[in-house]
């Protein structure tokens, strides 16, 4: 059983349901949704099909809105547009509503969403294309809202292609219309996670949690929707504590942070959240290019198989796949392709030393924390061969998860949205139960489904971290030796 989870992004080459189903079986934990290309009305029918297949088939299944953010990209074209070196193209702000179907009437005039585009740069300034691969500079000032520049290196550019400037704050509003209306979807179809694209600061955490609040009241409803921060930008990385904090969960976005950023410093400051998050127990994600090769060939290039491994060295909760599996030619092979690399790696980690490391950490911390730390430690002791963990917030497991044992952590909760957030978090395996009278007699269940799920054998022991009453969130009090009969 591989501990670290994948997340799959959905497109045209993965949306019918038996891709789906393949790649849950290929090992996807997660499924995203990026907004930046799409709308509600346009993938509700496939968010009611994946609800579906996880209620038949009885299994967890976390579901992330990724949202489109203040992201700048250029508009005026229907066609990929091919751009020579030396070439000389204007780019214009348009702030108009209809710049998503403006057509230019020349290759060498583009619109983009950032207003007074000319007040932003100066002469020589870098501006980036396509995430990056295509590079310019401003030749030309014309006015506050019209600039031209330069192309240094050739080639292609798709329809709405991101365009970068450099250690510039864009002045756009973190919340757009466009977001608010996806936030409120992801709300009313009940999503596990919200990706929050472009986070600079906790305010704009606590911003989508008033929002979240103020949709809860107008539509008389509660959501326990969780929100991932995406970290794309250098004012992130200077905030990087206070985010964490005010989130549930960060994402690496690669793409992003490598075109605001200097290239050479993304594998640094990879490694720096991964080890802030695993530190404050919180779930971390990376994301982008893992294995891009794979969009069209049938194996990754032996870096992307050391990327891969890499993140789970580091002990990363998740890793993403976007275009893989979004418009790739096989996205079954290439979850089964990252599945092998995370079971590889995973089989040759040092769990005692992982715990040691963790246990030097001087730190406050909380009973439930502890109580998870030391159910690891007995665990070990003992050679038992499960963890189990009775939990209604999920904080317990996502605590015991922090400490990343070698043993399967089997999150026993009432909660459904609990059961499949869980399913996001490094090494727990969500199981949904009914509503049990009394502790004695869910432990005699879980005896029974410990057994089910082939984990453990008659005679083995077992961990169960508990507390009374059952399932209320911070009642975790206990740990207790079982064995199984």
């Amino acid at each position: 059983m591989k501990k670290t989870k994948i997340i799959c992004t959905i497109g045209p080459a993965s949306s019918n349901r038996k891709i789906i189903e393949n790649l849950i079986d290929s090992g996807m934990n997660a499924i995203r949704f990026n907004f930046s290309h799409t709308k509600g009305s346009e993938i509700i029918e496939i968010v009611k099909m994946v609800k579906n297949i996880r209620e038949t088939r009885k299994i967890p299944l976390a579901l992330i809105l990724d949202t489109k953010g203040p992201e700048v990209r250029i508009y005026g074209y229907k066609d990929k547009v091919e751009l020579s070196s030396e070439q000389i193209i204007t780019i214009k702000s348009y702030l108009k509503d209809d710049i998503y179907s403006k057509i230019s009437n020349t290759t060498d005039l583009f619109y983009t969403n950032l207003p007074e585009i000319g007040n932003l740069v100066y002469k020589n300034a870098r501006i980036l294309l396509k995430d990056g691969f295509i590079e310019g500079f401003v030749n030309e000032i014309l006015d506050k809202d019209t600039i031209k520049v330069i192309i240094k290196n050739s080639g292609v550019i798709n329809p709405k292609s991101h365009l970068t400037i450099p250690n510039v704050v864009y002045p756009l509003k973190f919340l757009s219309e466009k977001d608010i209306e996806d936030i409120t979807f992801a709300i009313e179809n009940d999503f596990e996670y919200i990706a929050l694209s472009f986070v600079s600061s906790k305010e704009n955490i606590i911003q989508v949690r008033q929002l979240i609040e103020k949709i809860e009241n107008e539509k008389k409803i509660e959501s326990k929707t969780k929100l991932i921060a995406k970290i794309e930008n250098k004012k992130a990385i200077d905030n990087i504590d206070e985010i964490i904090s005010y989130s549930d969960g960060i994402m690496v976005a690669r793409g992003d942070l490598g075109v605001e950023m200097d290239i050479e410093l993304v594998p640094i400051i990879q490694k720096r959240i991964i080890k802030l998050c695993y530190r404050e127990g919180k779930p971390v994600i990376v994301a982008t290019q893992m294995l891009e090769s794979m969009i069209e060939n049938p194996i990754p290039t032996r870096a992307e198989a050391s990327d891969v491994a890499n993140a789970c060295y580091d002990l990363a909760s998740a890793v993403m796949l976007s275009g893989e599996t979004a418009v790739g030619k096989d996205p079954v092979r290439v979850v089964q392709t990252m599945a092998k690399i995370i079971n590889q790696v995973e089989n040759s980690l040092d769990y005692n030393e992982i715990l040691n490391q963790l246990m030097r950490i001087p730190k406050n911390i909380d009973v439930t924390t502890s109580i998870a730390a030391r159910s690891v430690t007995i665990a070990y002791d003992i050679n038992a061969k499960v963890i189990a963990v009775i939990t209604g917030s999920g904080y317990s497991a996502r605590m015991i998860s922090k400490v990343r044992p070698k043993l399967p952590i089997l999150a026993y909760t009432f909660d459904f949205d609990v059961y499949n957030q869980l399913s996001l978090n490094w090494g727990v395996i969500p199981r949904f139960i009914e509503n049990f009278n009394n502790l004695e007699s869910l432990i005699k269940y879980i005896h029974e489904d410990i057994k089910l799920t082939g984990y453990a054998d008659s005679s083995d022991y077992f961990i169960l971290v508990s507390g009374l009453p059952l399932g209320k969130e911070g009642s975790t009090n206990s740990i207790r030796v079982e064995k199984l009969s």
